[in-house]
């Protein structure tokens, strides 16, 4: 097991370790994907991502502060706007857990927008968003209980149809 840590400049107060050449943003998310591994939970870490607003093009005059060459600027801006996306951490079968210890001040915004998405695109789909690692234990639990519940279900159907 080699661990290697490195400051996150991302994610507030979080360090990013690097584990069986995953790396991780923060010690909550390396946390959460061992304890997911220990239950043999089936998930995907950060292979997802939604265009939560595509890139546009703002064709009215928009003048604001800019940075180039390390200085800051006060002036006209490009028209391109680019999109907003929003890759979640842990997806599985009908869930997604984002661990959060302390959000930085856009990811709220990037939350609500995630969850119209959801809607928008009828997408059935349970959020979990635990800030520790007492919550990432409750939160697995929850779906490990909805896993082994649908897995009942599943073989209870499959168990009837042999029988007819």
């Amino acid at each position: 097991m080699k661990l290697k840590k490195v400051i996150n400049k991302k994610v507030r107060n979080a360090t990013t370790i690097s584990y069986y050449g995953i790396t991780f943003k923060s010690k909550l998310e390396l946390y959460c994907f061992k304890k997911l591994k220990e239950l043999e939970i089936e998930f995907k870490y950060e292979e997802y991502t939604f265009e939560l607003i595509p890139s546009f093009e703002f064709r009215n005059d928009s003048y604001e502060l800019y940075k180039k060459g390390g200085a800051r600027y006060f002036g006209p801006q490009r028209p391109h706007v680019r999109g907003m996306t929003y890759t979640p951490d842990f997806v599985g079968a009908g869930w997604i857990i984002e661990t959060k210890g302390n959000p930085n001040d856009a990811f709220p915004i990037k939350w609500k927008l995630f969850k119209k998405y959801l809607m928008d695109n009828k997408l059935n789909i349970n959020l979990y968003m635990p800030r520790n690692q007492k919550q990432v234990d409750e939160v697995i639990n929850i779906v490990k209980t909805i896993l082994d519940s649908n897995k009942i279900k599943r073989e209870g159907i499959l168990q009837n149809k042999k029988g007819k």
